[in-house]
């Protein structure tokens, strides 16, 4: 099983490095993939951070499911990429999980993706008409649609992720090995 965290410049530090940590101890490859055409990425708070490959070095049927985490680059880079769109749309029309935490749950939903799900987002993202129900929970699971709401978040996030691919017997073990408290 392997998925792909998509970043981009800006991207919120902690919602993906905090995830990808945890979804390794539970064994799930993950790859970091850059939108740019370099892997050199530079996160929310300045910190340099080399990929594993680019887009354009992957095939998406090579993957069972993406993630997409919050931060700066929500607003400056996804919400108007079309590869970012694109990726999206391959998971969810093969109903595979997409996953996105914090502002990243709102560019789902102006693909339309939030119709009729129950979904959480980073506050201030919510007074944006998205046709869900907007949950006031740390992170909502619909269907193949991880939401969570905050960096703070980001341990549920994963446990939800790790609960959805693998057992939330195994996500309850890695939030023990960590010493996370629900």
């Amino acid at each position: 099983m392997k998925g792909l965290i998509l970043l981009a410049d800006f991207f919120e530090d902690s919602e993906a490095i905090i995830t990808i940590d945890l979804l390794r101890r539970a064994k799930i490859d993950v790859d970091l993939v850059s939108i740019k055409d370099t892997k050199e990425l530079t996160t929310q708070s300045n910190i340099k951070v080399l990929a594993d490959m680019t887009i354009d070095d992957i095939v998406l049927d090579d993957y069972e499911f993406m993630i997409l985490p919050g931060g700066k680059a929500v607003f400056n880079t996804h919400l108007e990429s079309e590869i970012t769109k694109g990726c999206i749309y391959h998971f969810a029309l093969e109903n595979k999980l997409v996953a996105a935490i914090c502002a990243a749950p709102s560019v789902l939903g102006v693909m339309g993706l939030l119709q009729g799900k129950n979904y959480v987002c980073f506050p201030g993202c919510e007074n944006i008409e998205f046709g869900g129900n907007l949950k006031t929970d740390e992170c909502v699971t619909d269907g193949n649609i991880i939401t969570a709401k905050a960096a703070g978040s980001t341990f549920m996030f994963a446990h939800a992720i790790i609960k959805y691919l693998k057992s939330e017997e195994l996500a309850d073990q890695i939030l023990n090995q960590v010493y996370y408290q629900k």
